[in-house]
């Protein structure tokens, strides 16, 4: 017997079994997972607005991972599928911050700088990311409040560093991050060596692209002669100066490959900034406005320039009466027919109050569709995430918010929230 068991161990077929299920059982846990997450599951709802193709009446949503397979009125819903049904509730894409500062802590200096406007300080290349924490509470109390995708800004004061895309969840920094430079946060300030400063950066950043586009075109005309001579690898000479940080992200600036986010003031801060890079065309500038912004909507929708601004009333105290002077300033922004994004200023508190802002904004004049997209895809669109979010699409990522009644005409109440195809619990 104990021959038979020996001859049974040497037979190669054996060996393979056991070889298998050796691995079987030590990647049951790690394929478990895998297959798990394949799971596809399907939401219902009242109705799903999608923001780029109406609103759905009966919608359904199949999700598979973390991204929408499917979405409309009428699907085949797969079999052994499992199904949350809202079929009173409306559905509608997480919001996206364009412009937030949630999670970040400011400094006396930093705090001071923001409150008095900014002065001639060069941080381009201070990456916002260094700042962010995930254990932050704050980025949980957003995403229960329906916010998605957060566009973080560094603090304002001067060229003041590249803001970051994350998701407001993840053990580590690379599990929140979505991009990790969105655009160059700077604060326009009219009466200080800011204006100059700017000037210098992007006069700096030309000289060094002109100088790579003529050392390019020279080691081309070089390569030809070289190539009608005899068939020789060329070894690129190296470059006769060094290029700092800061400048390379001012070429970046300059290639119209990183966007400019343009605090400004008031209207003659935007009317500086344009005048300043009306000599490079590439430059993709957005306005982080005030609610003064308006007075120069002719300007910014002569040159197609989108604005961030605050979804709220502006209020005034006149001398000439004991009321305040209340300007719609969204309204008129509106009429002008700009591009527009809205973030609340202020902190996580005030923030997580914008359906509430939306909601009275609506009662006023303002068009439904321009509240809606302006917290979802057009935000999504400046910060060059509009492929992963800020609708509901076939493809884009599964983030959810499930509110009792439509928020926008009704009191914003949410029931639940999902980020990439899972339920946020709280």
């Amino acid at each position: 017997m104990a021959k038979g068991i020996d001859e049974m161990i040497r037979n190669p077929v054996f060996k393979l079994i056991c070889a298998f299920g050796i691995a079987v059982l030590f990647l049951s846990p790690y394929l478990s997972s895998v297959f798990a997450q394949e799971k596809v599951i399907v939401i219902k709802a009242g109705k799903v607005q999608t923001i780029t193709n109406g609103v759905i009446e009966n919608g359904v949503i199949l999700i598979k991972g973390t991204r929408i397979i499917d979405i409309g009125s009428q699907i085949d819903i797969p079999p052994n599928t499992e199904v949350f049904d809202f079929h009173d509730k409306f559905i509608m894409p997480g919001v996206v911050s364009p412009d937030s500062n949630i999670g970040i802590k400011l400094s006396e200096e930093d705090s001071l700088a923001e409150a008095q406007g900014s002065g001639a300080k060069n941080l381009a290349n201070y990456p916002v990311i260094y700042s962010i924490y995930p254990e932050n509470p704050d980025y949980r109390l957003a995403l229960i409040n329906g916010f998605t995708t957060l566009g973080i800004s560094p603090p304002s004061k001067g060229i003041s560093g590249l803001s970051a895309v994350i998701k407001p969840t993840g053990q580590k920094l690379e599990d929140m991050l979505i991009r990790p430079r969105a655009f160059l946060k700077i604060k326009v300030s009219v009466n200080t060596p800011f204006l100059d400063l700017l000037k210098k950066e992007l006069e700096e950043a030309q000289k060094n692209l002109d100088f790579q586009k003529k050392k390019k075109q020279e080691e081309k005309e070089k390569a030809k002669k070289m190539e009608a001579k005899e068939k020789v690898i060329i070894k690129k000479e190296k470059e006769e100066k060094t290029i700092s940080e800061a400048t390379k992200i001012f070429m970046d600036v300059l290639e119209g490959k990183l966007p400019v986010l343009a605090e400004c003031g008031a209207p003659s801060a935007i009317s500086h900034i344009i005048e300043l890079i009306s000599g490079y065309p590439e430059i993709k500038l957005i306005i982080r406005g005030s609610p003064d912004t308006y007075k120069a909507g002719v300007l910014l929708k002569e040159k197609n320039i989108p604005i961030i601004i605050e979804p709220k009333i502006d209020s005034k105290i006149s001398y000439l009466s004991p009321y305040p002077e209340r300007t719609n300033y969204v309204l008129k922004c509106q009429e002008m027919g700009l591009t527009i994004a809205f973030q609340v200023s202020g902190s996580l508190e005030d923030q997580i109050h914008l359906y509430d802002f939306l909601n009275k904004l609506y009662q006023l004049g303002i068009k439904k569709d321009l509240l809606l997209k302006g917290v979802t895809i057009i935000p999504a669109e400046l910060l060059g995430v509009e492929k992963l979010v800020g609708s509901l699409e076939k493809g884009k990522r599964a983030n959810l918010v499930v509110f009792k009644e439509d928020p926008i005409e009704n009191v914003p109440v949410i029931e639940k929230v999902i980020l990439e195809g899972k339920f946020v619990q709280w």
